[in-house]
């Protein structure tokens, strides 16, 4: 646990002086500033543009999760070709899970941002409303950074950044009507699917217990993912001797 610790902290170091953290920092608060804006001078203060907003960030997340991922890996690459990684043996794998972590809590830092801000310059529902929304975005995203960690060390930051884009494409078809009985079984659509439910869960009171038991199943499929592709994504990593052209 120490040597976690310790490895966390170096790879926040590294990145100190990256623009990584000013992208974590500068893209939610212009996007809850812009969104809170436009919905000040248009909008009557709705909770469909609360839903609106907050799908908006589920779409674009698995985008930014790709692009973010492929470059802090890039930059592991760049500082010696993984040997950093793959040399310290008996560390492997808390060099792994130090970038994972690294990105899961850039990652919570902009998403509680860009709910916090917006919660705070448009409090139409309570504070606990947009709490557990960001919990389900936060949560929605686990399984996409074990992914893209996965394919940022094995086939690079261009592989991770495409499948980025195609994923936000899959995260807002998952809102029509073809995402109504397969989005359980997406990943893409975990976080996206989850606001949605609950805004339709705060409009349609006779159907609670009805939205509340689908909301149920979707946490039963994405947590068990999560705790198959991790512990699937930690054995690949202790057996991972670097990439082909490495070798």
């Amino acid at each position: 646990m120490i040597a976690l610790i310790r490895c966390i902290k170096s790879d926040f170091y590294k990145l100190g002086h990256t623009s990584i953290p000013w992208i974590h920092l500068l893209i939610p608060l212009a996007g809850a500033l812009i969104f809170l804006l436009y919905y000040h001078t248009t909008s009557k203060n709705s909770i469909t543009d609360i839903e609106g907003y907050l799908e908006v960030l589920a779409i674009a997340f698995p985008l930014l999760i790709g692009l973010i991922s492929g470059i802090v890996i890039e930059k592991e690459e760049q500082a010696g070709g993984f040997q950093v990684m793959l040399c310290t043996s008996k560390s492997k794998c808390t060099m792994y899970l130090s970038k994972l972590i690294l990105l899961l809590l850039l990652g919570t830092f902009s998403i509680a941002l860009a709910v916090g801000v917006f919660a705070l310059g448009f409090h139409v529902l309570p504070y606990l409303f947009y709490l557990k929304a960001g919990v389900a975005l936060i949560i929605g995203n686990i399984f996409l950074y074990i992914l893209h960690v996965f394919i940022s060390i094995q086939f690079g930051k261009g592989a991770s950044t495409g499948l980025g884009v195609a994923g936000s494409l899959i995260s807002a078809l998952m809102l029509t009507g073809l995402g109504d009985y397969i989005w359980y079984f997406v990943p893409w659509a975990w976080s996206v699917r989850f606001c949605h439910r609950m805004f339709e869960k705060l409009n349609s009171p006779a159907f609670s217990a009805e939205i509340v038991l689908d909301i149920q199943k979707g946490l039963f499929v994405m947590l068990f993912a999560i705790c198959i592709a991790f512990a699937i994504s930690l054995f690949w990593f202790k057996k991972w001797e670097g990439r082909k052209s490495y070798e």
